[in-house]
């Protein structure tokens, strides 16, 4: 357990030194794209009963705020698996049978 805990302090220390700075950025943007899609689909939900059913115009709103919910929870999920990739320590040696 005291080398996990080693190996995890390490990540951070390389993290906050700015390690991965680009890959910690494009996924703190990748978050903010989530959040933006996912508050779209939920504005447009409102509009689309404002919109008369049997209208075209409310199938594309529809179909817009389904698609853009989607695409959004889909994002965050990709962001979050990101995130816990980046802050993942790196995995202890294998024990060596032969030292040399």
């Amino acid at each position: 357990m005291l080398g996990w805990l080693g190996r995890q302090q390490k990540r951070w220390r390389e993290l906050s030194r700015g390690v991965d700075a680009d890959l910690v950025r494009d996924n703190r943007r990748r978050y903010k794209w989530a959040g933006a899609l996912i508050g779209l689909g939920l504005i447009l939900v409102p509009v689309s009963r404002a919109v008369p059913p049997s209208s075209a115009i409310y199938d594309i709103v529809v179909g817009a705020a389904m698609g853009s919910w989607i695409a959004g929870v889909v994002l965050l999920h990709w962001a979050y698996r990101e995130t816990v990739f980046l802050n993942r320590p790196d995995s202890e040696d294998p024990p060596k049978l032969f030292r040399k």
